[in-house]
């Protein structure tokens, strides 16, 4: 359920984009950004940072594209978004608690820290590398270009960050293996 509330906005703003235009799109978007947030607070779920600044970039920058009229800012907002988050990866193996990818991971994988600061960077370049091409897109194609461009990104950018940190992880031998199990169900004796 978490999964479906997460991609609310992104599926409001194209699915309204595909009926109206940009501006009814980007009211959809401010909309259910706020519901998201909304629902989290009601179920006493905890709204994450990225949540949060996904939140505050869909007001600011819808509220900028519907006062002045210019699809530009919802065009940024991507942008604004990508960067924060390669920024916010990359401070946080400076400052805090560690980096923000061994929190959310840590309980589930047990790896090296050359490993965590290497998918860190990995995906910092990733989050702006996508805020790069975000903009290159909405100024040298047509808005229909960029927002087909946003909802495919959507996709591809986290099967990128999964793939290409199980890439990264086996190619390096840091990938942790279960322990074999024997013909009998039960976990193998070391010989």
């Amino acid at each position: 359920m978490k999964q479906l509330v997460d991609f609310l906005p992104v599926a409001a703003f194209f699915g309204v984009y595909l009926l109206a235009d940009i501006y009814y799109a980007t009211m959809a978007l401010m909309v259910a950004a706020a519901l998201q947030v909304g629902y989290f607070k009601v179920r006493g779920l905890r709204v994450t940072g990225q949540m949060w600044v996904v939140f505050w970039a869909a007001m600011i920058f819808g509220t900028m594209t519907l006062v002045f009229r210019n699809a530009l800012f919802i065009q940024w907002r991507g942008s604004v978004v990508s960067w924060i988050m390669a920024l916010a990866l990359v401070g946080s193996r400076f400052i805090g608690s560690g980096d923000v990818i061994k929190r959310m991971l840590g309980k589930m994988l047990m790896l090296p820290d050359r490993a965590w600061r290497a998918l860190t960077y990995g995906w910092a370049g990733v989050f702006a590398a996508s805020g790069s091409l975000n903009l290159f897109v909405a100024y040298n194609f047509s808005e229909e270009a960029w927002v087909a461009y946003k909802f495919a990104s959507g996709f591809v950018v986290p099967i990128l960050l999964i793939g290409g940190s199980v890439a990264y992880l086996v190619t390096t031998k840091q990938l942790p293996t279960a322990p074999a199990e024997d013909a009998s169900g039960g976990e193998a004796k070391p010989t």
